[in-house]
């Protein structure tokens, strides 16, 4: 049976809330899952790699294993969006993890951190690539202007990053680390929504799109317009349903991260609790 390959990368801000994530893919995930989790130097202490470790073997069906990203070629880009919303270095890691994940990793889907998964992600990651790089989802929420700043076709389907399906031995095989800095520089006056802009504009004839239920983001439908239940919910924005006002969000969509943390029984409980009388508070209801 062979293991499939994670991706997340993490700050110390993401790395409690992204235990519901992991807990979820390890929970339904019919195979063994190996999670790389991408981080910078300074950014995670070697007690917090190893309170998620033992997180993940608690659960069973996975590992973790820990890979430093070395951010300094890419010192003075972008991490910021136009409305001020802060992404880190860590947004980046997804385009060179190429080069530091063995090299015997040849496929793997990434994920973001503020995402919940319902079901086995083996069928996404089972999907054909069809000779594609990138396999993603597409992202209603971009407009016209974004298009036109990238120089990309009005009816281009610009796509979300936050989940991506990499053939990573084909990165490797066409493109050297350096030459991923040099397209990333040579083009960051116009990288907006940083990684995700370059992957659009630089790979946009290497991108297989497929169905929204891969990477669902929350506040763009609504719940009883789907027509099937999404694999992977992406909490995108600002809110996140750790914080205390989820009212942006249908119940449907909190639902699959309560259930995460109740499925952990004693370990979540008080936490679960607190979340729930907060959002109770900020008038949610369930």
């Amino acid at each position: 049976m062979n293991n499939i390959n994670i991706l997340m990368s993490v700050n110390k801000k993401f790395l409690e809330h992204v235990e519901e994530l992991i807990f979820s893919l390890l929970h339904y995930s019919s195979r063994p899952l190996n999670i790389y989790l991408m981080y910078i130097k300074d950014e995670l202490k070697e007690e917090d790699l190893e309170n998620i470790k033992i997180f993940v073997n608690n659960i069973g069906n996975g590992k973790i294993i820990p890979i430093l990203f070395d951010a300094k070629n890419l010192e003075g880009m972008p991490i910021t969006d136009n409305e001020g919303d802060f992404f880190g270095m860590e947004a980046y890691s997804r385009l060179f993890c190429a080069y530091t994940v063995p090299e015997e990793v040849e496929k793997i889907l990434y994920l973001d951190a503020d995402m919940i998964c319902t079901g086995d992600i083996a069928e996404l990651y089972d999907l054909e690539l069809d000779e594609k790089t990138w396999i993603a989802c597409e992202d209603g929420g971009i407009q016209e202007k974004d298009l036109i700043r990238l120089n990309l076709p009005l009816d281009y389907k610009y796509i979300n990053s936050g989940m991506l399906l990499i053939d990573i031995k084909k990165i490797r095989e066409n493109y050297a680390e350096k030459d991923m800095v040099k397209m990333i520089r040579e083009n960051q006056e116009v990288l907006v929504y940083p990684d995700q802009d370059f992957i659009n504009k630089m790979f946009r004839k290497d991108i297989k799109i497929v169905d929204n239920k891969y990477n669902l983001i929350a506040k763009g439908t609504r719940y009883k317009d789907l027509k099937s239940k999404p694999l992977i919910i992406h909490y995108a924005g600002s809110t996140k349903p750790w914080h205390d006002d989820v009212s942006r969000f249908e119940i449907e969509y909190i639902e699959p991260y309560y259930e995460a943390m109740r499925l952990q029984g004693k370990d979540k409980k008080t936490k679960l609790e607190q979340l729930l009388e907060n959002h109770t508070k900020h008038g949610y209801n369930d």
